[in-house]
């Protein structure tokens, strides 16, 4: 229930302060849903991306209240550290990966895609929450 309040309070404040979360989140899920229609199997490199997609404004959101520093007379927004700025692109990496594939597939065949897929969500979810 707290998440998804979150997510939700995410989606009024984050169009507001970060449009790359929006368009992030829209591709993912749009691309989402074609891919579950065109390419039967990559059923579960598809669910997993829509499941990242919904978490993605909620860890946007938190990286964002965690640069907030100083105190009631000195507030103030500090820079994302460097280990945001990896989240953020490893989310985007995260959200391309399946149309990566596709376009590798073209060629050669690449196994282990699921393992690859989901090795990566954990990746990123462990990076996110030991800087957090």
């Amino acid at each position: 229930m707290v998440a998804i309040g979150l997510m939700l309070y995410g989606f009024v404040v984050q169009p507001l302060l970060s449009y790359g979360t929006v368009v992030l989140f829209l591709y993912g899920i749009i691309a989402s849903f074609i891919g579950l229609i065109r390419h039967r199997q990559y059923v579960w490199i598809y669910i997993l991306r829509l499941l990242v997609c919904f978490t993605i404004p909620v860890t946007n959101l938190l990286m964002y209240f965690a640069t907030i520093g100083g105190d009631e007379r000195d507030f103030d927004f500090q820079p994302m550290p460097l280990a945001y700025n990896l989240v953020f692109i490893l989310e985007i990496i995260i959200i391309l990966l399946p149309e990566i594939f596709l376009l590798i597939e073209r060629k050669r065949s690449v196994k282990g895609k699921l393992w690859i897929y989901a090795g990566g969500i954990v990746g990123v979810s462990i990076l996110f929450w030991c800087t957090i």
